[in-house]
């Protein structure tokens, strides 16, 4: 690589300026088999740093990380590098979020690969620490033999799963009446990401476990609010309190059981959750939800290096002992 290219890696991290070739034109390149699962993998996460990436798809990191910065830059432009992530204190030292563009977006439709439609999300801390949860957990199962991911188009082409969940236009959406503080609720209460199941095979037997997606919490809504209607962690206990005990996600997904993952910021948020939910349950504890911690991306403390550690690491429960998902 020449010096002038080394120098506009160095000094242009956040450029969509183009990588110059020894000739001093831009580079242009046209994408490969490894570029489309590239492509693939943000289409279904939506954003991914670029060790996540690296995770995934293994290789020479470096020679990845120069590929991505590639397919983000003029003339290629398939990939794009949201503008959010320079929030972060030390975003100059920590690997750059990628997310597709439409470049890439036409690519997958134009080799008839699926592909999502692409929507403005208002909080990109949230989406990303939804990406990276479900990635992390899906790298879990890559990581273990005996465990097996079932996908939400799984799910939904399953004749367990009744008609009318099928045919609705937003099946992940679960309608159920609560009571909170008294007062009586109907409403619908729809998870982070989509729903998953595990199948575990322990001992030669076969296990399930199925969740509604995930709760990811960055500590944006309060524990409990005055007004009811208004959005807050007591009210999802209620909600999905409510789901458990009228077997609603047998009668909406089919599922035969149901468990529901809440992942915050910090550890003392996450025992404040605790608490709460230890009163609200009565002090009788609750097998229900299972609690984990994953530093926001704004925050100094370092994050878990990509990984499995959302499936391997046993989730934290109230009254109870904490829960392998591998078992």
């Amino acid at each position: 690589m020449n010096a002038v290219v080394e120098e506009q890696q160095r000094t242009s991290r956040w450029s969509r300026e183009p990588v110059l070739g020894a000739s001093g034109a831009p580079m242009a390149v046209r994408p490969t088999a490894r570029d489309i699962a590239i492509f693939q993998l943000l289409d279904r996460f939506r954003y991914l740093p670029a060790d996540y990436i690296h995770a995934f798809l293994g290789g020479s990191e470096k020679a990845l990380r120069y590929r991505l910065n590639l397919l983000s830059r003029k003339p290629n432009l398939y990939l794009s590098r949201p503008h959010q992530q320079r929030h972060s204190a030390d975003a100059n030292c920590r690997p750059l979020i990628y997310e597709l563009d439409e470049r890439g977006t036409r690519m997958l439709q134009d080799r008839g690969l699926p592909f999502s439609s692409r929507s403005y999300h208002r909080n990109f801390a949230h989406e990303l620490m939804v990406a990276q949860i479900t990635a992390s957990i899906e790298l879990g199962t890559r990581e273990n033999p005996n465990i097996r991911l079932i996908s939400w188009p799984e799910i939904l082409s399953s004749e367990n799963t009744p008609k009318a969940t099928r045919e609705s236009s937003n099946p992940a959406s679960i309608p159920v009446s609560y009571t909170l503080r008294g007062q009586s609720q109907r409403g619908e209460v729809v998870a982070d990401g989509r729903p998953f199941g595990l199948e575990r095979t322990i001992e030669g037997r076969r296990t399930y476990l199925f969740f509604p997606g995930v709760e990811a919490d960055c500590a944006t809504e309060p524990l409990d609010a005055s007004a009811i209607d208004r959005s807050s962690i007591a009210k999802k206990f209620a909600a999905y309190t409510a789901v458990a005990e009228q077997a609603i996600y047998r009668s909406h997904f089919g599922f035969p059981n149901f468990s529901v993952p809440i992942i915050t910021t910090n550890t003392s948020r996450m025992r404040s959750m605790m608490e709460l939910l230890d009163r609200f349950a009565g002090g009788r504890g609750s097998k229900l939800f299972l609690f984990k911690t994953l530093p926001a991306f704004t925050s100094s403390e370092k994050p878990p290096a990509p990984g499995g550690h959302m499936l391997t690491v046993p989730w934290q429960r109230v009254g109870f002992p904490p829960l392998s998902l591998v078992g």
